[in-house]
């Protein structure tokens, strides 16, 4: 039995257009990307495309050929958006919209002026196959593991339609008909091929954002979303786990909380947004001061816990005073003033201070405090605390 050309494209056309009717309806649900939004504009461009193609014979060939063929590469323009937005990158492709130009200039020179069929196939064919190339390319760099498959199989996809379509490029020089919906073998399969790489495509697409979708909400609920370290939530899961390791292996650990001095003051003297500022540039400060494996909580509005495996009381002092020497000599800058700040914290450890949350917590919050009480901007460990304690902002 042989395919009916005409028959797959349309079939084509229809396939596209429901695609990127499901993906415009995905993209407009709250919290969608403009990823989907794109890839479901260049889905129906490609239903229009496509639909020019089958009318070959009843619309003037100027339409059904050069103009419906530069609309299927523009297609593929958006499309390749779509993947350049999902990566972060600028939607702006010149060169790619070059490409929608030249092609409908050479398909009107082929068609009219120069009348060469073969040459109409390799030029469109040489063009989608580029699109698919960059698009492939655009998804080959590293990706967050959580969206690994999803990436990998969408790349594979495009690959291989750009393999066929080179294919096509080449087989041209050997086909013997002289029309697109002309019956044969090779259109026949060329076009199931590309009706399975259209839908192979869009579901792709749609499995890499709703993997990034799911990273970002476990994202959300493990970190805080202003200063990047783990919530509360996360880092009491993680400190559990460290009483967990530090049992089962007889190690031990330590706990600090810092809690930034006058923050107050600060928020009610220059207003909160340099508040917010204070709050990340310390964050920033203490990442670069500890070590890879120590672990960094938001305890509380502008208190801040620190998680220091294998790590005794004098070990885990020096580190806590050498956050604090960090923010004492650098500060904030605002408007190209240094603004001054400081931090005060406590130091407790596993099986000196406690050997639970609560009263870890509670031997490095009251050292935290005495550092307050005794001036501020200092660490205090709370087996060395000195008599005495006031509560200090």
């Amino acid at each position: 039995m042989e395919l009916d050309p005409r028959s797959l494209v349309v079939a084509g056309l229809m396939d596209a257009a429901l695609l990127g009717v499901i993906a415009l309806v995905f993209a407009s649900r709250e919290g969608a990307t403009r990823t989907i939004g794109t890839w479901g504009a260049a889905m129906v461009t490609l239903a229009i495309g496509l639909g020019g193609v089958a009318a070959q014979g009843v619309v003037p060939d100027l339409v059904s050929v050069a103009l419906a063929n530069s609309v299927i590469v523009g297609a593929l323009v958006l499309a390749l958006r779509s993947l350049r937005l999902m990566r972060g990158q600028t939607g702006r492709d010149a060169l790619g919209w070059g490409m929608v130009a030249l092609v409908f200039v050479l398909q009107v020179v082929f068609l009219d002026v120069l009348p060469a069929y073969r040459a109409r196939v390799v030029v469109i064919s040489s063009a989608m196959a580029l699109l698919f190339a960059r698009g492939a390319l655009v998804l080959h760099p590293e990706v967050p593991e959580e969206a690994q498959r999803s990436f990998r199989f969408t790349e594979y996809v495009l690959w291989a339609a750009a393999a066929l379509t080179l294919a096509r490029a080449a087989s041209a020089f050997h086909d013997r008909a002289y029309g697109l919906l002309a019956p044969g073998m090779l259109r026949a399969s060329t076009f199931l091929f590309y009706i399975s790489a259209i839908t192979s495509a869009t579901l792709g697409v749609l499995w890499m954002q709703i993997q990034l979708l799911q990273r970002d909400l476990v994202r959300l609920a493990r970190v805080d979303p202003l200063t990047d370290v783990l919530n509360r939530g996360a880092f009491l899961r993680e400190f559990e786990r460290e009483v967990s390791r530090a049992e089962r292996e007889g190690g031990t650990f330590s706990l600090a909380i810092f809690d930034l001095d006058r923050f107050k003051l600060l928020n009610d003297h220059y207003g909160h947004p340099l508040g917010d500022q204070a709050l990340k540039a310390f964050t920033e400060i203490l990442q670069g001061a500890i070590r890879k494996h120590d672990v960094i909580g938001r305890y509380g509005g502008e208190e801040f816990a620190l998680l220091m495996p294998n790590t005794d009381e004098e070990t885990a002092t020096r580190v806590a005073e050498r956050v604090r020497r960090e923010v004492e000599s650098r500060g904030i800058e605002v408007a190209g003033r240094r603004i001054e700040l400081t931090v005060s914290g406590g130091v407790a450890t596993f099986g000196l201070d406690g050997l639970d949350w609560n009263s870890l917590l509670s031997a490095a919050d009251t050292a935290m405090y005495d550092a307050k009480a005794a001036g501020r901007n200092q660490v205090v460990s709370a087996s060395r605390r000195p008599p005495g304690r006031a509560a200090m902002a």
